[in-house]
């Protein structure tokens, strides 16, 4: 009897570290780990492609796809809506917020990055325009394909050819100056 009541009390003090254990440590480190891989997303520079490909599609219209896009891409973090133009194959991202109140150098990393993943991933989109209150990028495809020289959707086959052709070079703020020179089309609003 006495050996019985012993194990239910080194089974339950065991419950109770263990319990202890994963709340102070195993589950804030799993926020931790969260937080990080939310801040990873919102940077150019450190986005994640595994996180995007799951909106692979061969067609524009599907416009709950190119919004979950949109939100999964550099940028989510300003307001904006969408409309496509399925005839033109064309998608209008409508930013409400001005350009002079963002980080220069993170949106246009961010607009080369998400116009990147926008024509890789949607296979017949062939314009796409950022339209902020004050300002509006367009890009299109044929752009993109002369600037890294090969078909967007051969640049998603896997992150050994995204990270060092997409991301990488654009630490290199000489180099997105000149891609948003040569991507897009910038007109005032």
């Amino acid at each position: 009897m006495w050996t019985k009541n012993k194990t239910i009390l080194l089974l339950a003090a065991a419950g109770i570290l263990l319990f202890v254990a994963v709340q102070n440590v195993v589950l804030p480190q799993w926020d931790r780990n969260a937080e990080i891989y939310a801040a990873e997303q919102q940077s150019p520079l450190t986005h994640h492609l595994e996180s995007i490909t799951k909106y692979q599609n061969k067609y524009m219209g599907n416009a709950s796809n190119i919004s979950n896009l949109m939100h999964s891409l550099p940028l989510n973090e300003v307001r904006s809506t969408m409309q496509l133009y399925p005839d033109s194959l064309t998608a209008d991202i409508l930013y409400h917020a001005d350009t002079a109140d963002l980080d220069s150098a993170k949106l246009e990393r961010s607009l080369i990055y998400n116009a990147t993943a926008a024509f890789a991933l949607i296979d017949n989109l062939e314009q796409i325009r950022f339209k902020f209150d004050d300002r509006v990028y367009t890009a299109e495809r044929s752009r993109l394909e002369a600037w890294y020289g090969k078909k967007p959707s051969s640049l998603t086959d896997s992150p050994k050819i995204w990270i060092p052709v997409v991301q990488d070079p654009l630490a290199d703020l000489s180099y997105v100056q000149k891609g948003i020179a040569s991507l897009f089309t910038v007109t005032d609003a």
